[in-house]
């Protein structure tokens, strides 16, 4: 009985441990996935970013500018109307006023066309840098996905070996159990025939009886008092038939004490030796 005791804890612990294994690596794969889906969201948001040029949005203030071209028609106009009021050479100081006028209005374009330049300077240097950080995000994904993919292989691979030798414990396992349920008669019959029970167990084991308490068909009238009917010689010398009638007969508890007991074990496992 212990040793199949034994052999179906054996069965049921290994059985268990290979379902874990399995179980475990489910869960991890959908927590990568999960972590896969997020990390891909946060990406793509941060890409997002990179798309707006912020420089782009950067303009001439064109209000200065235009205070300062009235300011130049304003005291061109003036010193014009002061020239000719002076009757005297009116004609020298508007000359001189055009001069300055032209020379202003070049001032305002060159400060304009300067900012103009800036501008489009930091829209450039922005663009580069933007490039940048999109070609830093590029390998940064690659890098983790080449991570993810070596971790999630290493799982995985761990995983199928622990389930693998989970497996095989269990099958190990499950083979202690082949001689409790194998259709081998002959084994069978012979590792019954070669047990030797003692008196106590005997009468512990008690008559093999037929259906409804009747007379057993494989062996017979029950003993009396203190006696079995159990006669283990013959049961080595059955008929497949017989056999099948005999284990028929037998209670869930006297079952257990012929095919679990070690005799019967040991006897089935190296038949040559009995």
């Amino acid at each position: 009985m212990a040793v199949a005791t034994a052999a179906i804890g054996g069965l049921v612990i290994a059985g268990a441990s290979a379902g874990m294994s399995f179980s475990q690596a489910s869960k991890q794969r959908k927590l990568q996935a999960q972590a896969e889906q997020d990390a891909a969201a946060a990406m793509q948001e941060a890409r997002k970013k990179l798309d707006v040029n912020f420089a782009e949005n950067m303009s001439i203030k064109k209000e200065a500018y235009d205070l300062e071209r009235e300011a130049l028609l304003s005291a061109g106009a003036q010193a014009t109307n002061a020239g000719m009021e002076s009757e005297r050479g009116s004609a020298a100081t508007a000359g001189r006023i055009y001069a300055a006028q032209q020379q202003g209005q070049a001032g305002v374009r060159g400060a304009m066309a300067d900012e103009m330049t800036n501008i489009e300077n930091a829209i450039i240097e922005e663009d580069g840098r933007l490039r940048d950080l999109d070609v830093a995000l590029d390998l940064e994904e690659v890098a983790g996905n080449q991570q993810k993919a070596a971790d999630a292989q290493a799982r995985a691979e761990a995983a199928k070996q622990q389930g693998i030798q989970s497996t095989v414990a269990a099958a190990q396992a499950g083979m202690q159990l082949v001689p409790l349920y194998s259709q081998n008669m002959s084994a069978q019959k012979a590792a019954v025939g070669g047990m030797s029970l003692d008196s106590q167990e005997f009468q512990d084991f008690g008559n093999v009886m037929g259906k409804n308490g009747g007379v057993s068909k494989s062996m017979g009238a029950a003993g009396s008092d203190g006696f079995t009917n159990l006669d283990l010689g013959a049961v080595g010398n059955m008929s497949n038939k017989q056999f099948r009638q005999f284990k028929r007969e037998l209670s869930p508890e006297q079952q257990r004490m012929l095919f679990q007991n070690s005799q019967y074990i040991n006897a089935y496992n190296n038949p040559f030796k009995i």
